[in-house]
């Protein structure tokens, strides 16, 4: 797929392993239009893999550094991944409206259980994910999908970002149906309340698994399927953690998204602009 653009990756400021320039230099290797930088928002408590709060006006400082030193060659825009946390208000937290970002992606990660009384990450390791399963929602994985949809509901409705990341990251560790069986009504019930709470996002189609030799693109191509009915747009991003990983696996996107019907898809350079598959 001759790509024009991506906006979902993440730097060495959060959980990805290049610096932000190495991408953008590479964006250029590439011939890219554009390129965004979507580090994890900062969050509320100890995280891994989300960027520091103390880290955050740097942050903000070296894109608009990077912004002026490559315009001749790319068009650089500053955005972040933010996550929605119930009982939490991130936007408060990291005081969002004063950031002057271009943009914001809207995902999940976090879900919590009423019975532990405590969070954990819908896409953690296997082990890790069914231990939540089993402490956080009775070894019940109908329990799990569902307060995972409740809360991408939420976010959808509190955010309405110009992008939905990976809305069904929970599939991550159910590749054999270990958690769920998502061809059931039930389950199908849960993604129609989904697509129907969208106003005007794209839902991304990302290839960032896929990169890591996990076999799976977000969303599932019965989700596709359904944005494709309901004429949600799409937009696809790879969600890389390192440079190598800038546009894998856009040939399988696009493959997919042409059998499913679309023939257009949507690039960000300043806004969404529709562009032909």
């Amino acid at each position: 797929m001759n790509k024009l653009s991506t906006i979902h990756l993440h730097t060495n400021y959060s959980d990805g392993v290049n610096k932000a320039y190495e991408y953008i230099e590479e964006a250029i290797r590439l011939r890219l239009k554009s390129i965004g930088i979507s580090d994890h928002s900062p969050v509320p408590f100890n995280s891994t893999w989300a960027m520091k709060k103390e880290d955050l006006s740097k942050y903000i400082a070296e894109l608009d550094y990077l912004k002026r030193t490559y315009k001749k060659h790319i068009s650089v825009y500053a955005g972040m991944e933010l996550d929605y946390i119930q009982g939490y208000n991130i936007k408060k937290y990291i005081d969002f409206d004063n950031l002057n970002l271009d943009y914001f992606i809207g995902s999940v990660h976090y879900i919590y259980s009423e019975i532990t009384d405590s969070y954990g990450t819908a896409d953690n390791s296997q082990e890790e994910v069914e231990k939540l399963i089993s402490n956080g929602f009775n070894n019940n994985g109908v329990l799990f999908y569902k307060k995972y949809y409740q809360t991408v509901q939420e976010m959808i409705k509190e955010y309405d970002p110009i992008m939905i990341a990976h809305i069904d990251v929970l599939e991550k560790r159910n590749r054999n149906y270990e958690l769920f069986n998502p061809d059931t009504e039930e389950y199908k019930n849960q993604i129609e309340n989904t697509l129907n709470c969208i106003n005007k996002s794209c839902v991304e189609v990302n290839t960032g698994a896929m990169a890591k030799n996990i076999d799976v693109m977000y969303p599932s191509k019965y989700i596709l399927k359904q944005c494709f009915k309901k004429k949600i747009p799409v937009s696809v991003n790879s969600d890389c953690h390192f440079i190598s990983g800038l546009q894998y696996g856009y040939d399988k996107a696009k493959d997919t998204l042409l059998d499913i019907g679309y023939t257009h898809i949507f690039e960000y350079d300043g806004k969404f602009i529709k562009k032909e598959l």
